[in-house]
């Protein structure tokens, strides 16, 4: 038992949620499918075209989409939080950062998905509009406003793309940060919420930057 522990973690997972230093639990929610290999983060209530400000490229088209939370799924008017959106590729232990997106949150939430549907969700203010019910916040609107936690999906017409939204608890600047394994491979793309239990510092800060040779 020694020699295992003194191994350390094995998995990008076990890293992430040692390093939170909270008693959080992970919950699968699908995959979030990258056909462009381009992905946007980014509040969705801002309106226009602002979610699409922050994008990124992913060298995979698909990714794990994991939520380390304080509760289960659904446990709507408890005081469950999420403390980290995990975006698995290869999920190996990640020792540095590379690409990272910078993205303010007003609605206490924050939207990720292909770019396709971030352009599908700006195209949806016209369609919105068009038929008489508002625009794009108001659609959303019922959505981050029926619990106050949740980490779910959304279909966005008219094709319903799947974009994945996540309740933060508090407003502020958060990042996606896109880690990387000991052979520069990409580990997934983290949004840290909560940060270190100790210090809150986000953990995607603990690391150091990629070398870029």
């Amino acid at each position: 038992m020694d020699d295992a522990k003194a191994q350390g973690p094995a998995t990008a997972r076990e890293w992430l949620s040692l390093t939170c230093e909270r008693p959080y639990t992970w919950r699968r929610a699908g995959d979030l499918a990258v056909p462009s290999r381009r992905i946007f983060v980014g509040d969705p209530t801002w309106g226009s075209d602002a979610h699409m400000e922050q994008q990124g490229a992913v060298s995979i088209d698909s990714l794990a989409v994991w939520v380390l939370s304080s509760g289960s799924d659904p446990s709507p008017y408890k005081t469950d939080v999420n403390g980290l959106l995990w975006l698995e590729a290869n999920g190996a232990v990640p020792v540095a950062v590379g690409h990272r997106l910078d993205f303010g949150v007003d609605a206490a939430c924050f939207a990720v998905g292909d770019v396709a549907t971030g352009q599908a969700f700006t195209e949806l203010t016209d369609l919105e509009l068009d038929a008489g019910r508002g625009d794009s916040f108001e659609w959303i609107q019922p959505y981050i406003q029926a619990f106050p936690h949740y980490a779910r999906w959304v279909s966005v017409p008219p094709a319903g793309l799947p974009m994945f939204v996540v309740s933060t608890g508090n407003d502020g600047g958060f990042a996606a940060a896109w880690l990387h394994d000991a052979a520069g491979a990409l580990s997934g793309i983290l949004v840290d919420i909560q940060g270190r239990a100790s210090d809150r510092k986000y953990l995607d800060t603990l690391l150091p930057a990629r070398s870029s040779t």
